[in-house]
């Protein structure tokens, strides 16, 4: 039986390291994936996987990030919090030169134009530009661009539609990070944290009228992000989803990446029976019916 899949790999920052774990574990259990869509991080891991890179492989160049991360802007940047210098240059090891018609995977990312507010789906050009654009939290990384683009987890959080756009008749994995422990309390989630702010700064900022401020504003935004990312699943209903307990780590926070890569892996090996009934006849015929239109 073909065991061929396609991925929607959601958005969350260093949280999107889980990705890997996950894709480690489909392969290891002789899934071929056929097409990736990625949202923010989603788009950012998913672009290198798509290049047909080993996950491990990757997850090397983010360990050696983390020993020295570099958020450091260009002076033709837009304004922002900080830049991608550091992360474009990790991408450049992968990705540089290519175009999406370059990778052997059916690739897209979604990002969001500030100036039209809508979702923009791109599956053409530079490989580097698009990530940049998927990655552009708003505020904190430049916007890209003519259009202004911004991360397209503003808009979607789990990019299922055009996932499955890049071969309807697949069952879609859906990749989400939100996922927190269950005694975890909102008002522990951390603001963005990057690693160059001396921790004394963080510190003292925390315990600000602005610091707390900022974080019940922080939290606000991720419940509201969170809603928005069920209620998206509800309506696109991807065949399998699957849920890496990495939803308590900060968007930029210094981490242990080895830790969320076994996370994901742990994740997606939970989720191995579900994925083996979405491949059913039954289920097969049912999604060729739903999905794939007649030429």
């Amino acid at each position: 039986m073909a065991k061929d899949i396609v991925l929607a790999l959601g958005g969350g920052g260093v949280r999107g390291i889980s990705h890997l774990g996950v894709v480690q574990c489909l392969l290891d259990n002789h899934y071929e994936i056929n097409g990736i869509a990625g949202t923010s991080a989603g788009g950012m891991f998913g672009a290198p996987l798509a290049a047909q890179v080993p996950s491990r492989e990757i997850l090397a160049a983010v360990i050696n990030f983390f020993k020295s991360p570099d958020f450091r802007r260009s002076s033709s940047d837009s304004a922002s919090l900080v830049g991608t210098n550091g992360i474009e240059h990790v991408l450049a090891k992968f990705i540089e030169g290519k175009t999406f018609k370059d990778l052997p995977i059916k690739f897209s990312v979604t990002s969001v134009s500030l100036k039209t507010g809508e979702e923009v789906i791109i599956t053409d050009g530079d490989l580097i530009k698009a990530v940049l654009a998927t990655i552009a939290i708003p505020g904190v990384f430049p916007t890209r661009g003519e259009n202004a683009l911004v991360d397209g987890g503003v808009l979607d959080p789990i990019p299922v539609g055009p996932a499955r756009a890049l071969n309807p008749s697949l069952p879609v994995v859906a990749v989400v990070l939100h996922t927190k422990p269950a005694d975890f309390s909102p008002l522990q989630s951390s603001a963005v944290m990057i690693d160059q702010i001396p921790d004394a700064i963080v510190d003292r900022l925390t315990r600000t009228r602005l610091g707390k401020s900022l974080r019940n504003m922080n939290v606000g935004v991720e419940l509201g992000s969170d809603r928005l990312t069920e209620l998206n699943l509800e309506i696109s209903k991807p065949d399998v989803i699957v849920r890496p307990i990495v939803g308590h780590y900060g968007t930029l926070q210094k981490v242990d990446p080895t830790k969320l890569f076994d996370e994901g892996y742990r994740a997606m090996e939970e989720q191995l029976p579900a994925l083996a009934e979405s491949l059913s006849f039954v289920n097969n015929i049912k999604r060729i019916s739903k999905y794939t239109k007649a030429k």
